[in-house]
């Protein structure tokens, strides 16, 4: 009886266990190998197994048209004599692809996998179908960490999403900020025919802003005569149209570059950092004063960097002598409480043209030295002293 009774007692534990064990679907292996692992061509085949097995096919379908896609643009499919075939499976599956199917992907672009490229692609490939579900995403604020990447899809569909957009951006519901990315896609992808549609936008709108932006997206379709309006949007007392205007500096056709100049002082930090970008392309000597300045204000690290970026350009092409020489004595004898402002301006000195600058000064002016001695003697963050070593390795 007591061997009867254990008996039991242990089919019963194997069964209870057996029945805790948890059964790994195709579907699950594919998204691994796919994903996560690389196993491209691997997970095709586990992908392929899992759509016909699966109930709800959207995942497994999702997932195949992602991994014939990889596979192609890797190389995977080329290398194995697979080519042809991948390539007739995914434009099968494009042509295919379904709303769900469209949102699963997009759902996999916000969780950031190696195949984000691929999955984007699809989407553009896709075409007029996929912008509802875009513009619904953007406006409502889902998956904010991809936003780029919608603006990237929406810019290669191109003119076919256009009239969406303009839809889209003259909507109450839509907030000022997407419907200002919507103008400025439409800008972007330069079809005349959104011309008509972006004048009846300006008309309807009263928010100044949005009307820049108008002003800025319809220049950029050919109609030139906005150019004074953009340019005058550089000293309204609204920091949205001076954004907008600064913004679309870059695309204007020789833009006033000393209205450019002043606007480095503007009291907005992006507004300083898109002049500082503009000024570029748009050069003017004159700028090399305010740029010097933004490395030592309260601008953000970001518009100080361009600035840096801008200072070195201009220094490529002849148009900033003697900043070497500035900034040492920037450097040396003013008090520059932040180390990331002192930090900058050694990383600018350590650059070929300024070094240049450097060995051409007169001798007299001891600039190795004076960057020696305030070496030694008065820098004392650690990130700082190492650059300066570079530079001071550089010059000897």
């Amino acid at each position: 009886m007591k061997k009867v009774l254990m008996i039991s007692l242990l089919i019963g534990v194997v069964s209870f266990g057996c029945k805790q064990e948890q059964v790994i679907t195709q579907l699950e292996v594919g998204r691994g190998k796919l994903l996560d692992a690389g196993l491209t061509i691997e997970a095709v085949g586990h992908l392929k197994r899992a759509e016909q097995e699966e109930v709800n096919k959207v995942e497994p379908r999702a997932l195949l048209l992602i991994a014939y896609s990889h596979a192609l643009s890797t190389g995977m499919a080329k290398s194995l004599n697979l080519e042809d075939e991948y390539r007739r499976q995914r434009a099968q599956r494009v042509t295919a692809l379904g709303k769900y199917e469209m949102k699963k992907i997009l759902q996999i672009l916000g969780e950031r996998h190696r195949v984000q490229k691929d999955a984007i692609q699809i989407l553009i490939d896709k075409g007029e179908p996929v912008v509802p579900l875009i513009l619904d995403s953007l406006i409502k604020g889902r998956y904010k960490n991809i936003e780029n990447d919608f603006l990237e899809i929406l810019h290669g569909i191109g003119s076919k999403g256009v009239a969406q957009l303009l839809t889209a951006a003259g909507d109450a519901n839509t907030p000022a900020p997407v419907k200002i990315q919507f103008i400025r896609i439409v800008g972007n992808i330069g079809d005349a025919a959104a011309s008509a549609g972006l004048e009846s936008l300006q008309k309807a709108t009263a928010n100044a802003g949005l009307k820049m932006e108008v002003n800025t997206a319809l220049y950029q379709l050919g109609n030139k005569a906005y150019q004074e309006n953009i340019v005058a949007g550089l000293s309204d007392s609204n920091v949205i149209v001076r954004r907008a205007a600064a913004k679309s500096m870059a695309s204007l056709n020789e833009p006033p570059t000393t209205k450019m100049v002043t606007a480095l002082k503007d009291t907005d930090d992006t507004v300083r950092r898109d002049i500082a970008k503009a000024l570029q392309k748009h050069r003017d000597p004159g700028a090399v004063d305010n740029l010097v300045d933004i490395l030592t204000n309260d601008s953000s690290l970001n518009t100080k960097q361009v600035a840096l970026d801008t200072l070195n350009i201009y220094a490529e092409n002849g148009l900033a002598n003697g900043l070497a020489a500035r900034l040492i004595a920037l450097l040396t004898n003013t008090e520059i409480a932040n180390h990331e402002n002192r930090l900058l301006i050694v990383q600018l000195l350590k650059k070929p043209a300024l070094i240049k600058q450097v060995e051409k000064a007169d001798q007299y002016d001891n600039l190795p030295h004076k960057l020696d001695d305030y070496y030694r003697t008065k820098e004392e963050n650690d990130m700082v002293k190492t650059t300066l070593n570079e530079l001071l390795l550089e010059l000897n």
